[in-house]
């Protein structure tokens, strides 16, 4: 999809990794993107694209990001610095995914706002963490587009991969856990946690660093599987 973006990239790169040149891939690719055969990805693209107000506050925000990765003088940091975009970026959009794949609604999902973000008005919240899910899903696709077609960080893509679905399932086994205790109840992973994070923390900072193949994806899949209850998950019982 992004073969002549990458290729007048990889120059634009070669000339100066500039805020300006990345925000320009940036919106190209997220344009393509909301023309995409990939349902999911061309859905939050086109969504983002389609709310101006939005797509303006994504445009501000996404170009912070990228002056941080251009902001260093040496290619190395570059692109350690976008690897870290596309960390912050997926952490960021995680509560409402998880919410929506959860299918968390009604009064159980009054009670998980109220413990991830505080004693805040629930409608507005609500409305910002589904923007920020838009907006930070949106800048992961461009950080990981980037990345791969135009840094060719092949290795650092399938990890990824291997990393979103790991921290996914981190965040299904964290906010189940949140509720079964709001429930009164003892989740059978809530002393996981610890161990999946600091496993998770492991895998990022190899990542991040440029050495993506020292990533332990199967050390950390042994812990899930060692529950008996991360893998498959049930869907939660709404009251």
């Amino acid at each position: 999809m992004a073969g002549g973006l990458a290729t007048s990239a990889r120059h634009a790169v070669e000339a100066g990794f500039t805020t300006a040149r990345l925000m320009e891939y940036s919106e190209r690719f997220l344009a393509r993107a909301a023309q995409a055969e990939l349902p999911q990805t061309s859905q939050i693209a086109a969504r983002l694209l389609q709310d101006p107000p939005l797509h303006r506050r994504w445009e501000h925000t996404h170009s912070q990001l990228m002056h941080g990765v251009a902001a260093p003088s040496r290619p190395a940091a570059k692109a350690m610095e976008l690897r870290k975009v596309t960390f912050l970026m997926l952490h960021r959009k995680a509560p409402f995914e998880y919410m929506r794949d959860r299918h968390v609604v009604g009064a159980t999902r009054r009670k998980l706002i109220r413990s991830l973000f505080g004693s805040q008005d629930y409608a507005q919240c609500l409305v910002r963490e589904h923007q920020a899910f838009l907006s930070s899903a949106c800048s992961f696709i461009c950080a990981g587009s980037l990345c791969g077609e135009v840094l060719g960080e092949a290795a650092f893509c399938e990890a990824l991969a291997h990393y979103e679905r790991a921290y996914t399932e981190y965040y299904r086994a964290y906010g189940d856990s949140l509720l079964a205790e709001h429930s009164g109840e003892n989740s059978p992973v809530q002393s996981l946690l610890p161990y999946l994070r600091y496993q998770l923390k492991i895998i990022r900072e190899h990542m991040v660093s440029g050495k993506p193949q020292q990533s332990d994806f199967e050390a950390l899949q042994a812990l899930y599987e060692a529950t008996g209850d991360t893998h498959v998950l049930p869907v939660i019982q709404q009251p």
